[in-house]
């Protein structure tokens, strides 16, 4: 499910990561740096070392740049880690309709759970497939597979809602699910036609009932 603003959160993160650590002694310009270092989060949008990496590929790795872009990354992380509109309350609903609900996400599981508790929302989903529950990533349809086998439904009872096409509407599909888009959520990458498409949260209702 498409439940924050991923892709901004990501970007104003990684933006005041980089200019923490042109300030903190990276011989780059901060505009070099914010783009060279997002561009590395593109590959690999939930990896742990990408800060690390990032570093040592520019020959610039030592610990006191690398806390600085740390504290500045998860410092505006929480700033801009608020759900989109009626989130809360639609989740509400469809527990009560009965539906069962599951986050399919290629980040840790501490990480997804982090994410849940801060919005308040870690109780409202029966299972979280993180990246230690499917041998690959999105788009693969591996942990989607796996989020049906935690279910116990079968892929053409499944609805997966997401923001991403070429890896949310591609890896779902693969795994036979249904499908549906949130416009509202949708930044980059190459549009996929879904099953269905909504431009808010709460449109979940209509497309679920």
């Amino acid at each position: 499910m498409t439940l924050i603003d991923f892709m901004l959160l990501k970007k104003k993160a990684s933006a005041a990561a980089a200019h923490a650590m042109v300030q903190a002694g990276l011989r780059m310009t901060e505009k070099e740096a914010e783009k060279k270092l997002f561009d590395k989060y593109i590959k690999d949008i939930e990896g742990e070392t990408v800060f690390q990496e990032f570093l040592k590929e520019n020959n610039s790795y030592n610990e006191r740049i690398l806390a600085a872009a740390i504290n500045a990354y998860l410092k505006t992380k929480y700033q801009y880690l608020k759900p989109y509109p009626a989130v809360k309350p639609t989740l509400v609903k469809l527990r009560k309709q009965g539906i069962k609900l599951a986050v399919v996400t290629d980040a840790p599981r501490l990480k997804a759970f982090m994410r849940l508790d801060e919005l308040g929302i870690a109780d409202m989903f029966d299972f979280v497939i993180a990246r230690e529950d499917a041998k690959e990533r999105k788009p693969s349809p591996e942990p989607f597979k796996a989020a049906l086998s935690k279910l116990k439904v079968k892929p053409e009872e499944c609805l997966h809602i997401g923001d991403w096409p070429e890896m949310d509407v591609a890896g779902a599909k693969a795994a036979g699910m249904k499908t549906c888009l949130a416009k509202y959520g949708f930044h980059m990458g190459k549009y996929i036609k879904a099953d269905f498409e909504i431009d808010k949260f709460e449109e979940l209702l209509g497309v679920m009932g």
